[in-house]
């Protein structure tokens, strides 16, 4: 016998009800964009509206009101509402509701991909199609790109001068995806949006160096080079937007176009928007699995793929570690890098008699850089730690031996320059790391600047003595970045530029130079610190110049950084803002000379004024320290209650005879 109750309708599609899956009733339905399967997307019929759903007439009426929709989307001017198409799936996957890695092979969804209960998501494989809507919206937008030939222009003038300075892109592979982009006509996946993307802020990012000695003119093709840059970045920001709404995950190219965007906020001075765009490219990294050494196997990436990956990862830690530094703030990336994001490819081979381990490349500096940070990293005391002399020194000898005595020859601080014909470059790189070397070393040794003079009179007198050489090796240190700032500035051109590089750099060592100075008997006599003639440059960098520091060679310095710094505030208001504050600097240690002359000057006519048996005594006064009130009164009690010689007159009349 039949049943004769009513029978249960099926609401889910054909797809989700044969695998037991909840179904969101919508067309695709999310699973099945999910798979990437929208064409199975179908649904049982109801038995009343069977017929009347498959009447060309109901048909006619589906498409007329479909149609009708889209056109009063476009005339209200909402944004489209890209989630119903494939790819933009909605957030009910375990990534999207836990925010768990994707490409992890330790955490919670590896161990439930392993039991086979939840599909792995291969969509950022090939990368993610483009709605029609936003294909629309893109491709509006790339129509308002400047022309090839503008672009085309600037990527050459980025490529010869402009990367060496952070090496965010491997040249060889870049100009490659480059070449293939303007192959591609029309774009059709996020992946080509990304790369759309980061030519803008590429091209945004090297006009800032421009005019340059080797191109004077300030417009391009006509075009005035603000007009590019404003275009550039208007267009950029627009489909920065679209590729985070279709893809909130992200991708390499998105890390990269981000980095880009940091840096150009960096050259203009707004170095808390490039701390943001730091940060945010380094979240995307790791959503990425740029972090992750399992991502870049599960994808089956090519070598070369891996290594742009690594690459990307370790630029994120150096501009983390200087810039945490800088703004004395927690770093993104703490834990600095692992073994699997430390770069592995050598892209060239060796030259002459060297060895493949002494081989360096353009990407050589920055991972040189990243050894610098992970040092300085994994020795420095916690924050909030007082500074100790004695451990700032025992780091000072560790850095010595560990990293300088280990750099290649072509980096080190007396360098073997065969390799400079074959990367032209490699010149300017070598300059930038001594600047980060010497620059470290002057934040080994700045907080003794921050102890107070009752702390420092109550330290026993051999800690006083070596807190005298640290305050000389500080200045040495300051001096060595101003002059490898001034030879790198020179390799230059000695141009008008925004390169943060010279600013910043400059900018610090004066303060430091100024600050030191501000101690009138600052640098003292030099026999606190003997210097030893077997001491080497390469060996130790900082006691060699201590035997020839003088308080006018660090005045001068000042000054030939305040006259830098003026020249560079013609193109960049970081170095207007730098400069206004060394001349007040410079004000005020003029003011603190004068008095310390007067101070002097009055000294010296009362040792004339007093008796001659008192002169000793008076000399001896004159080297008190000011801050001991105790030895003045007793000086001053002494002198006036002594009479004078008792034979005065008889010497006045002996000395005219």
């Amino acid at each position: 016998m039949q049943p004769t109750g009513r029978k249960r309708l099926i609401s889910s599609c054909i797809p989700c009800y044969t695998r037991k899956q909840k179904c969101n009733r919508e067309y695709p339905c999310s699973h099945c964009a999910r798979r990437r399967r929208p064409e199975e997307c179908a649904y049982y019929p109801s038995p009343a509206s069977s017929h009347s759903a498959n009447s060309p007439e109901s048909r006619k009426e589906d498409i007329r009101s479909d149609n009708e929709n889209v056109m009063s989307r476009r005339s209200s001017g909402s944004a489209p509402d890209w989630n119903s198409y494939p790819g933009c799936t909605a957030k009910t996957s375990l990534v999207d509701l836990f925010g768990y890695l994707e490409d992890s092979d330790s955490n919670t969804l590896a161990l439930v991909r392993k039991l086979g209960l939840d599909e792995e998501d291969n969509r950022h494989v090939n990368g993610l199609p483009l709605p029609p809507d936003a294909a629309d919206e893109v491709q509006r937008n790339i129509e308002r790109m400047p022309d090839r030939q503008i672009l085309d222009f600037l990527i050459r003038y980025f490529v010869s001068e402009v990367n060496w300075m952070d090496q965010a892109v491997h040249l060889p592979w870049f100009l490659s995806q480059y070449q293939r982009w303007w192959t591609i006509g029309r774009p059709t996946r996020v992946s080509d949006v990304d790369f759309a993307v980061l030519i803008l802020r590429i091209c945004s990012y090297a006009c800032l160096f421009l005019p340059s000695p080797s191109y004077t003119l300030d417009r391009i093709r006509g075009v005035l080079l603000a007009d590019i840059r404003s275009t550039c970045d208007d267009v950029g920001d627009s489909l920065s937007g679209i590729c985070s709404r279709l893809d909130a995950r992200g991708s390499l190219l998105r890390v990269l176009h981000l980095s880009f965007y940091g840096l150009k906020t960096r050259c203009e001075g707004r170095i808390n928007d490039f701390w943001e765009a730091l940060g945010r490219a380094i979240r995307v990294a790791q959503s990425a699995g740029l972090h992750s050494g399992s991502a870049t196997s599960r994808h089956g990436l090519d070598e070369l793929d891996k290594e742009m990956r690594r690459r990307a990862f370790c630029n994120l830690y150096v501009w983390d570690s200087l810039l945490s530094r800088q703004l004395d703030r927690i770093p993104f990336l703490p834990g600095g890098l692992s073994p699997a994001n430390w770069p592995q490819m050598r892209l060239i081979s060796a030259v002459g008699d060297e060895t493949e381990a002494e081989a360096v490349e353009g990407f050589t500096e920055r991972i040189l850089q990243a050894r610098l940070s992970e040092f300085w990293s994994s020795t420095n005391p916690p924050a909030g730690i007082e500074y100790d002399m004695t451990v700032a020194e025992a780091r000072y000898e560790k850095f010595c031996s560990e990293f300088l005595a280990t750099l290649p020859s072509a980096f080190a601080l007396q360098p073997n320059t065969t390799w400079d014909k074959r990367l032209h470059k490699l010149p300017l790189q070598r300059q930038l790391l001594h600047i980060a070397i010497f620059d470290s070393l002057c934040w080994n040794f700045r907080p003794m600047l921050l102890r107070g003079p009752n702390d420092i009179q109550s330290l026993p007198a051999y800690k006083r003595v070596l807190l005298s050489t640290q305050k000389k090796a500080l200045a040495v240190a300051a001096l060595r970045v101003l002059d490898n700032v001034t030879t790198l500035h020179a390799m230059l051109g000695g141009c008008h530029t925004r390169f943060p590089g010279l600013v910043f750099s400059t900018f610090e060592a004066a303060v430091l130079l100024a600050y030191l100075c501000m101690d009138p008997r600052f640098p003292g006599d030099g026999n606190d610190c003997p210097i030893s003639a077997a001491v080497k440059t390469k060996t130790d960098p900082l006691r060699a110049g201590m035997a020839s520091l003088t308080r006018a060679i660090c005045i001068q310095g000042v000054h030939d950084a305040l006259n830098r710094l003026r020249m560079l505030a013609e193109v960049s208001h970081t170095a207007e803002g730098g400069a206004n504050t060394i001349t007040r600097l410079l004000e005020y240690l003029n003011k603190v000379e004068v008095d310390q002359e007067a101070v002097e000057i009055a000294n010296i006519q009362q040792a004339y004024n007093s008796p001659v048996s008192q002169v000793s005594e008076v000399t001896n006064w004159l080297y008190l320290e000011p801050t001991d009130p105790n030895s003045l009164n007793e000086f001053l009690s002494t002198t006036t209650s002594q009479d004078l010689h008792s034979n005065w007159d008889t010497l006045i009349t002996d000395f005219g005879h």
